[in-house]
């Protein structure tokens, strides 16, 4: 199954530069895509004589060109082919105030007035469509792209909330890291292996858990991840450094025992405590290993100065 981050017009007209932020996105999700796609297209077109409008134009055609940003509504061809959607019962309520912030808007007479109510549908229908088409499209999952992951509480599922919770996790590569680096990492197999496993612990969750309660539980668990691995590390290397000292001459062993004594026994002795006598041979076996997708992505991206 496919997962979108279904980003609002908003999130880029507002802020062009924000193009760059696609980069961390689609180090999580397979695609991003976009409800109505061809307005912030024609938008950016129109100001292209402005560098910066022309700059995120580019970057989108490029990112259109790669099949990894795609309209929302071509989600809905499958089962809008058969003339009929499930809508659930307490998305009723979300069209509801869709319908009555467009008739709003279409009667204000204030353009800053209209333009707020003009983005508030803007994220609510983008939402909504979220909904629809994983109620409709079984192929794939979509989680809308909102900053208050907050907003899930009302009818966003577990599967969303946790996803948007570990989006925050996932490091936002500086601008100048190229495109083609993100598609390389994307199709490297020991990416491709870890992201799954990330995938398949988030399926497993368990249905109708808070966001604040699962927030506390992935970051506990990738405080463990990161404390399991550290110690891996050092327990690593401790047995590189002791294969060393046992594979030196033996005319230089006795030199090294003669000139530190009991010196090099006390090091191994505390190294060994700092990792608990533990000996982690295999990574898989290192506690919040599900979640060690977040801590490659880390190890591979420089982070942006906004993270640090």
């Amino acid at each position: 199954m496919s997962k979108y981050l279904i980003k609002p017009i908003g999130s880029i007209w507002l802020n062009p530069p924000a193009i760059y932020d696609l980069k961390r996105d689609l180090l999580l999700y397979d695609k991003v895509g976009m409800l109505n796609m061809d307005n912030l297209i024609e938008g950016l077109f129109q100001y292209k004589q402005y560098p910066v409008f022309r700059n995120t134009l580019n970057e989108i055609e490029f990112l259109v060109k790669n099949e990894l940003f795609v309209e929302l509504k071509q989600l809905a061809v499958p089962f809008a082919n058969n003339g009929t959607a499930l809508i659930n019962k307490d998305d009723l309520g979300l069209a509801d105030m869709t319908m009555k912030l467009k008739s709003a808007m279409q009667d204000e007479k204030d353009t800053d007035k209209r333009d707020e109510l003009y983005w508030k549908h803007d994220i609510l229908n983008t939402r909504l469509w979220c909904n629809i088409i994983n109620d409709n499209n079984e192929s794939v999952f979509t989680v809308p792209s909102l900053i208050d992951t907050s907003t899930f509480e009302i009818s966003g599922t577990t599967k969303q909330k946790a996803y948007s919770i570990i989006h925050k996790l996932i490091p936002l590569p500086s601008n100048e890291t190229p495109w083609e680096k993100i598609i390389d990492f994307r199709n490297d197999e020991d990416s491709k292996r870890k992201l799954l496993a990330l995938k398949n612990w988030i399926n497993e969750l368990h249905d109708d858990v808070k966001a604040n309660e699962l927030e506390d539980k992935i970051n506990y668990l990738f405080s463990q991840y990161s404390e399991s691995l550290r110690r891996h590390k050092i327990n690593s290397r401790l047995s590189t450094f002791k294969t060393i000292v046992n594979a030196v001459p033996t005319t230089l062993a006795e030199i090294i025992r003669l000139r530190f004594g009991k010196a090099i026994d006390a090091f191994f002795s505390i190294a060994e405590q700092e990792v608990n006598f533990t000996k982690f041979n295999e990574r898989n076996s290192l506690k919040g290993n599900e979640l060690a997708y977040i801590s490659y992505t880390k190890s591979k991206f420089k982070q942006s100065e906004e993270q640090l």
